[in-house]
């Protein structure tokens, strides 16, 4: 009955959440411009094996408890994608050929200034889009002060929950551009009609 009621939280504060953490992504202005570095993501060869980042073990994330469980990466800004694979859902909200699901984005403490993600598909020509309508963002944007509050939230860290959409499965990068650092992430991801 508890991981039910806990379960239900999480997912209540994060879908509540969402519609805080949406406009961030959006809007003008170029105080965004020394973080849109160029990507460096890499490109992949049709049909190699696609290089899945790994969950931090050096995170203690049953007591954290982010959304997702774990997060890909060397941080210090991680995704809550576990098996570095997510199944995107068919979008029904706005209709059209997208795909997406949701991926929350957990920050360290030791990371206080705001945050760039951009992304593309690593063995194809698409784009990865977060938010949006009809059509995604092409970018994502955590701002300095920016998060939602979770049940075992470490002091000082940051939360924001996004939609990540694509239009064709495959191997997905995403940059992630911060003040001190820029690092990429890794994952698979399958669509699910």
């Amino acid at each position: 009955m508890e991981t039910v009621s806990r379960s239900a939280a999480v997912a209540s504060a994060f879908a509540s959440a969402f519609a805080f953490a949406a406009p961030s992504a959006a809007g003008g202005g170029d105080s965004w411009s020394a973080l849109r570095r160029p990507l460096h993501l890499p490109k992949l060869a049709t049909g190699a094996a696609c290089p899945v980042s790994h969950v931090d073990r050096r995170v203690r994330w049953q007591r954290i408890n982010i959304f997702g469980g774990a997060g890909l990466g060397p941080g210090p800004v991680y995704p809550g994608i576990p098996s570095a694979f997510i199944i995107a859902s068919r979008d029904v909200q706005y209709g059209g050929p997208w795909f997406g699901d949701k991926v929350f984005w957990y920050v360290r403490a030791s990371y206080r200034g705001p945050i760039l993600l951009r992304g593309r598909r690593l063995d194809g020509r698409q784009m990865l889009g977060f938010d949006g309508a009809k059509r995604p963002l092409s970018e994502l944007r955590i701002g300095r002060y920016e998060s939602v509050s979770w049940s075992g939230q470490p002091p000082g860290s940051r939360g924001v929950p996004s939609g990540v959409r694509v239009l064709v499965p495959g191997c997905y990068g995403v940059q992630m551009d911060g003040t001190s650092f820029s690092r990429i992430v890794v994952f698979r991801v399958d669509t699910a009609s």
